[in-house]
């Protein structure tokens, strides 16, 4: 059975674009997303989310959106590094809650995956994902990704501070090597 055995009727991944801004502005401001997910305070507008995605620091990007219906639901981003690190991708990645565990993050993972491949030809892509996001680390490790670290305290929430997990992904140019931007595997 694939990973999308639940993925709803009428998904369309795409490149991100200005029509999205305000489904994203959504996206990134649920009370979720600012749980699991983000080091800052929601987003005051649809201007400072932007300015915020244009302001992410690398040589080349590529990001996309899971859209039904019209609607902007997903959204994944692929960050490549500049100078020694232009070898090297990061990624972000995020689903409405209402949508998540559907399959929608993992066929947006899978063409993030794939353009750092074979668009990119990226050796690394990496992610930093909070220690306490279990559904997030399971879906990264079906596709392969290893945690390298852990940053301690990374995050205040209220009173209390979360840990952050470095993960990344390998991706082996030898032929004795396995290729990493592969189908995910299943994770127990």
């Amino acid at each position: 059975m694939t990973d999308d055995r639940f993925l709803i009727d009428g998904l369309r991944i795409r490149r991100r674009d200005d029509r999205d801004s305000a489904d994203l502005l959504e996206l990134f401001n649920e009370e979720r997303f600012l749980h699991y997910a983000s080091a800052r305070g929601p987003f005051g507008s649809v201007d400072e989310l932007r300015m915020w995605l244009a302001n992410i620091a690398c040589s080349k990007r590529f990001e996309i959106v899971g859209v039904i219906a019209g609607k902007t639901i997903g959204f994944g981003g692929l960050f490549v590094m500049a100078d020694g690190l232009d070898h090297s991708g990061w990624i972000l990645l995020g689903v409405r809650e209402q949508l998540q565990a559907r399959g929608v993050g993992a066929r947006l993972l899978r063409m993030l995956l794939a353009n750092a491949s074979a668009i990119m030809g990226l050796r690394r892509v990496q992610l930093t994902v909070f220690g306490d996001n279990d559904p997030a680390i399971k879906l990264y490790r079906r596709f392969g990704f290893e945690i390298e670290g852990r940053h301690r305290d990374f995050v205040r929430r209220g009173d209390a501070f979360v840990d952050a997990l470095t993960m990344a992904k390998l991706n082996f140019d030898r032929a004795d090597d396995a290729p990493i931007f592969d189908a995910p595997k299943r994770v127990a």
